[in-house]
């Protein structure tokens, strides 16, 4: 039999439904079968073409089936799940802007735009990674106006003018394996190598090649010890161990990490922010750090310094760039008696020893750090005014403002102490338009007191600036020399994918007298290669550099050269004098 509350087939002995529990002794409980006879015909002949008479004959009996058990099940469920939502989306609303500012405390409030700004740097710095030089095609250009200042109206002069406006030096590198090299070219502008040099390095061999194939095909070789000698295990490290943008992202989120969780004093007010005479309305958030906390937060970060393997890849960069350049300081060899030997591991060591010192002396317990963060309302910080103290005087260390209001906007930046009468400092402040992710503007560059150059930009764009593409014009100007009244150097640049194209103008009342012409990328389809030839001279061997000038045909290297009129004319100066 079945039951008749929930249709579930029991023994013919049940006393209760295994199911729902409802007893089968009722007296109108009824078998399944009986049930769908009575659904299936209601009493009375309808296929007799009779109505259903409903006073005289039985109504048909429908089972009745009880949703008890199912709410039992799904109330449950649809009370978590609704919890669940209410959970995420209370999350989701705590991780926004508008909860912080509306419902956090100063403190967690100023943290969340803090960590925010951080976050949003070091994910550009990542985005942008490495942005390598491997090819480079450099010109110069001198105009009309240009040659009018130089007194150029002859046919000589305007030949050779326009003999220099035809070169153009170009420059392509790479690497494979353990090589690494370059070659660098003048040419015409419609491809012809005037002249050339080649040159590779054999790190794992430490051996440098050096060849002008237009004065002889053979090789100077710089055999391993010369290559010590002169830094090249420091040019190796300076191109196989370069820190790259992920390491500064590192080191910059280690840090302020450490700072946030020290910054617990603050206190936040509605405010106007003001630059260049824009205001616009703003949060300004008051963050000190002082005491032993300011103490025991330098003591963290200069510990976690001792272990920073990101910073240690910085450190060693430098080092080995330090080593590089002190290498040609003293007639192009490197020795240690010259050598400062800054490491790492001194790096290391000095980073212990002030450790300690800041550690034990308690004049850091009068220290504090103190910094005004203002913030607009949608949480992008807007400015930033940083001050430290030792308890008896305070320095300002930097600031700076962004104010914008219809369009208008107005900037400041300051490095120093600009009320110190006796100190240094830098201003740069200003403002102007912004249309359509376009900002036009004009600042003035100031330094204890003086305004010593005016820049006006114009074209920047806004939105590719944001995504770490630098686009737009900048003219310098400045009237604190009387001789320079009237001239402007003009800055035009164009940042893309893997690009960058500068233009550098000198201008005379606005119009160009020459410019200088770069473009770099990062492609190239230079490969370095060992040489080939048996013409290999080793520059330390007196015999083998004697053969080298021998090899050498120095009047078809000059016959090449002077068939530009520009190195024409210098070849002539050059044997007049």
């Amino acid at each position: 039999m079945f039951c008749r509350n929930c249709g579930t087939q029991m023994g013919e002995d049940a006393k209760f439904c295994p199911r729902c529990g409802a007893p089968v002794s009722s007296p109108q409980q009824e078998t399944f079968q009986d049930v769908t006879q009575q659904e299936r015909i209601p009493q009375g002949d309808m296929s007799q073409g009779a109505p259903w008479q409903g006073n005289t004959q039985q109504a048909p009996v429908w089972p009745k089936k009880s949703r008890g058990g199912r709410k039992k099940v799904i109330i449950p469920v649809a009370v978590a799940a609704a919890v669940g939502v209410v959970g995420i989306g209370a999350f989701a609303i705590r991780g926004t802007y508008f909860f912080q500012s509306k419902f956090s405390s100063p403190g967690d409030h100023y943290r969340f735009v803090e960590q925010t700004y951080i976050e949003q740097c070091v994910a550009d710095l990542e985005k942008d990674g490495d942005h390598s030089v491997d090819s480079l095609t450099m010109d110069i250009q001198i105009e009309e106006a240009g040659l009018a200042m130089l007194g150029i109206t002859g046919y000589p002069e305007q030949s050779a003018a326009d003999g220099l406006n035809d070169l153009e030096i170009r420059m392509q590198s790479g690497e494979e394996g353990d090589l690494s090299g370059a070659s660098l070219g003048l040419y015409t502008s419609d491809g012809e190598n005037l002249v050339s040099a080649n040159a590779v390095v054999d790190q794992e061999n430490r051996k440098m090649y050096i060849q002008v194939p237009e004065l002889s095909q053979g090789y100077l070789m710089i055999d391993s010890e010369t290559f010590d000698s002169m830094g090249g295990n420091a040019i190796g490290s300076l191109t196989a161990s370069s820190p790259d943008n992920a390491d500064l992202a590192a080191i910059i989120s280690t840090y302020t990490d450490i700072f946030l969780d020290y910054a617990v004093d603050v206190e936040r007010k509605d405010t106007v922010i003001s630059a260049d005479s824009v205001e616009q309305e703003a949060v300004v958030f008051d963050v000190s750090v002082g005491g032993t906390q300011f103490q025991d937060m330098l003591t963290e970060m200069l510990t976690a310094m001792q272990e920073d393997e990101a910073l240690e890849e910085c450190i060693n960069y430098w080092g080995d760039y330090i080593t590089f350049t002190e290498s040609y300081q003293y007639g192009g060899y490197y020795t240690d008696e010259y050598s400062s030997g800054y490491s790492y591991e001194e790096f290391k060591n000095n980073l212990k020893q002030l450790t300690d010192e800041v550690a034990s002396d308690d004049s850091f317990k009068t220290a504090e750090l103190k910094m005004e963060v203002w913030v607009d309302s949608s949480g992008e910080i807007i400015g930033r005014n940083v001050t430290i103290s030792d308890g008896a005087m305070t320095m300002p260390l930097f600031g700076y403002k962004i104010a914008r209001n219809n369009g208008i906007y107005g900037f400041e930046f300051v490095f120093g102490d600009k009320e110190d009468a006796y100190g240094s400092y830098i201003q740069i402040a200003g403002g102007g338009v912004e249309r359509n992710g376009i900002a036009d503007g004009t600042f003035t560059l100031e330094t204890d007191g003086q305004t010593v150059a005016e820049i006006e930009m114009s074209d920047y764009n806004i939105k590719s600036a944001e995504d770490g593409f630098l686009n737009g014009t900048f003219k310098l100007s400045t009237d604190t020399d009387p001789s320079l009244a009237g001239l402007a150097l003009e800055i035009t640049i164009g940042s893309y994918e893997g690009s960058l194209t500068e233009s550098f103008s000198v201008l005379s009342n606005d119009v160009p007298v020459a410019t200088l012409n770069v473009e770099t990328s990062e492609e190239s389809d230079y490969t370095p290669s060992l040489p080939d030839s048996t013409e290999i001279y080793n520059v330390m061997n007196e015999a083998d550099m004697a053969a080298y000038s021998e090899s050498m045909d120095l009047y078809a290297l000059e016959e090449r050269m002077r068939s530009n009129e520009f190195l024409d004319m210098l070849f002539d100066v050059y044997a007049y004098y």
